[in-house]
């Protein structure tokens, strides 16, 4: 349930996403009557930015999980601060509170004149797939980035950047063959579609801070304890072996006729 939880609020937060200058930018730059020109560049430069994308975010999230699992992460203290975050993160989204701190930063827009449109669209998918390279337009991004890190789980990182870089591809790949102009007026013209995701985007993350407290992680990997208990159960019974009076160390588990034959 948590992990689903997890993937289903990495998604959203993708999509939503897709409503900063960037996500506009890349729909005007993906477009048959925009930088791309022509349908057959479209296509191909719609691909190499979704796969740009979710090499972004399996970077971005993959990486925090790993900082998290060196950091010892992922007890239930740390599962616990995860739930606060992700509750603050709900309340912030339900509210539509201006998101804070913000990253003010545009993807390089001489790319897509210098570069081939599709080699230019997997840079642009990239950057925008690491989250914290453009503009972010979801608490969910920041709390999610908090709770790789406290769960500390590499195989759940990669699964959240997935998700992510998918939802942050999603609509560009969706609306660019469409046609630039239409497309872009109507998510500028419409801040309804953007409120509502947010909402949406608040009943993931309070659904995660649910999850969370309900099912905490026990601690490290199974994986990582399996491989402890492998490693010290030989030498555990090599002790026992070698010491007759028994871990404690008392006679009195010896046989009878031993203790007659010292007396």
């Amino acid at each position: 349930m948590l992990t689903a939880c997890l993937l289903a609020a990495a998604a959203v937060a993708g999509v939503t996403g897709a409503w900063s200058p960037c996500g506009l930018s890349m729909v005007e730059t993906l477009a048959p009557t925009g930088y791309a020109g022509r349908l057959r560049t479209s296509v191909p430069a719609c691909a190499t930015f979704a796969l740009g994308a979710l090499a972004g975010g399996v970077a971005t999230f993959g990486a925090l999980a790993l900082a998290g699992a060196a950091l010892g992460a992922g007890g239930p203290a740390a599962a616990g601060a995860a739930a606060v975050v992700a509750m603050a993160a709900a309340a912030g989204e339900a509210r539509g509170a201006r998101i804070v701190p913000q990253i003010r930063r545009q993807v390089p827009e001489h790319w897509r004149r210098v570069l081939p449109v599709p080699v230019a669209a997997a840079g642009y998918g990239a950057l925008l797939g690491l989250a914290f390279t453009t503009f972010v337009l979801s608490f969910a991004v920041w709390a999610l980035a908090g709770i790789s890190v406290a769960l500390g789980d590499p195989g759940l990182g990669v699964a959240l950047g997935l998700a992510f870089g998918a939802g942050r591809a999603l609509p560009v790949i969706a609306f660019a063959p469409r046609g630039a102009a239409a497309v872009t007026a109507t998510m500028c013209e419409r801040p309804a579609i953007l409120r509502n995701l947010r909402r949406v985007d608040a009943l993931a993350m309070a659904a995660c801070a649910l999850a969370l407290a309900l099912a905490p992680p026990t601690g490290r990997p199974a994986a990582t304890a399996r491989a402890d208990a492998a490693l010290f159960a030989p030498a555990a019974a090599r002790t026992a072996s070698a010491d007759p009076a028994g871990p404690g160390g008392a006679l009195g588990d010896a046989p009878a006729g031993t203790r007659t034959a010292h007396r």
